[in-house]
């Protein structure tokens, strides 16, 4: 199945109010990758193709000015996934490296979740990607090793093809962002020479050490559980220590490039590279749904479960501090307006909006999942 009728998912929007504020008595499990059978994993595979399959959502509107964004105008012609692009898209600058980058990540695998459910049909619980296992061999590791058409993510893409995958079940996965092309995967090992070389904006908080980091060299296991352990009740220096300029976070976008590292396509023209369409790829919900953001998110959650005072905790401001080095330092979260639990999260009419508040718990009320 890959659809639903109009009126059960009108349903699950009118049941949203009081499916918000529902207590978890049956939460969902989300599962390493590599512990679900074939049959799980092709079940989350083909419900991404169904989102693919799927129409676009008329409801989506771009909010941020296209001379902030500095994205093109939205395919109307597009699908449901690359609207869930496209609506990443329009956010990049109020959901990196500001206080919504951690509940609107957490938020948002939440959404595309429950559109499978809605959709497909999709009940499994969103997998996640545990890339500390990956961490010591990250090119030859079994990540990439699956090329089963039904329950494989393929392996890197082809060099003589703009690195396109050639094989697993997203083999030639149609993209619309930033134009058409099929999905593409371009291992680079240190990659943040040419992350900075992009932008005079981004090179300023990069030295000649940080320029020749090995990006595997960020995500060990033992780097991690540092992160976690290392910032008991300070969110903030928690969220810099995820997300800063050479983190685990990054590293993974990074060193798999291509559409997961907002490459650009061969044949796009006037592209501006960066990580606007980082959902192109679905590995991002993988990552982001890893014990990360589900990696960042499991890792978020893991840090919060230190204590009372880390499982409240929020901070940050709306705005980019990226003017220079002295106001990025003062405000690494975000700087004013601030941000506050009461916040409305960012959606573009795509999906049903919360507030921050509402996503802190991931246990209770609407999100009701666990990490195993």
């Amino acid at each position: 199945m890959c659809s639903v009728s109009t009126f059960s998912y009108l349903l699950f929007y009118a049941l949203f109010t009081v499916l918000i504020n529902a207590q978890c008595t049956n939460p969902t499990i989300r599962r390493e990758w590599r512990t679900l059978d074939r049959d799980g994993r092709a079940a989350w595979i083909s419900a991404v193709k169904c989102l693919a399959a799927s129409p676009h959502n008329p409801d989506l509107v771009a909010t941020v000015n296209s001379s902030i964004s500095q994205i093109p105008a939205m395919n109307t012609s597009a699908s449901f996934w690359d609207d869930i692009s496209y609506m990443h898209m329009d956010l990049n600058v109020k959901i990196h490296q500001t206080g919504m980058f951690l509940p609107f990540h957490r938020w948002f695998v939440h959404s595309v979740e429950q559109a499978m459910v809605e959709k497909y049909g999709f009940s499994g619980g969103f997998p996640y990607w545990n890339w500390t296992i990956d961490a010591s061999d990250f090119y030859k590791s079994s990540w990439w090793q699956d090329s089963d058409t039904e329950s494989g993510l393929g392996g890197w893409g082809d060099p003589d093809k703009d690195y396109e995958v050639q094989d697993g079940a997203f083999a030639r996965f149609a993209l619309a962002n930033p134009s058409y092309h099929p999905m593409h995967y371009q291992y680079t090992a240190q990659p943040f020479a040419a992350f900075a070389a992009s932008s005079p904006t981004i090179a300023q908080f990069f030295n000649s050490t940080m320029l020749e980091t090995y990006a595997n060299s960020t995500f060990y296991a033992n780097q991690i559980a540092a992160i976690i352990a290392g910032n008991p009740r300070d969110l903030v220096n928690f969220q810099i220590s995820l997300d800063n300029w050479i983190c685990a976070h990054g590293s993974v976008h990074a060193i798999t490039g291509g559409d997961l590292a907002g490459t650009c396509p061969a044949t796009t023209e006037d592209c501006i590279p960066g990580n606007k369409w980082w959902p192109n790829s679905p590995l991002v919900f993988l990552h982001h749904a890893t014990k990360d953001i589900l990696m960042i998110d499991k890792i978020w959650s893991d840090w919060q479960n230190l204590n009372e005072t880390s499982a409240t905790a929020f901070a940050g401001g709306l705005v980019q501090a990226f003017d220079n080095t002295t106001y990025f330092a003062e405000y690494p979260t975000g700087a004013p307006p601030m941000l506050n639990t009461s916040s409305d999260i960012y959606t573009d009419n795509m999906f049903p909006g919360v507030t921050i508040g509402d996503v802190l718990n991931h246990t209770a009320r609407y999100l009701c999942y666990v990490y195993e």
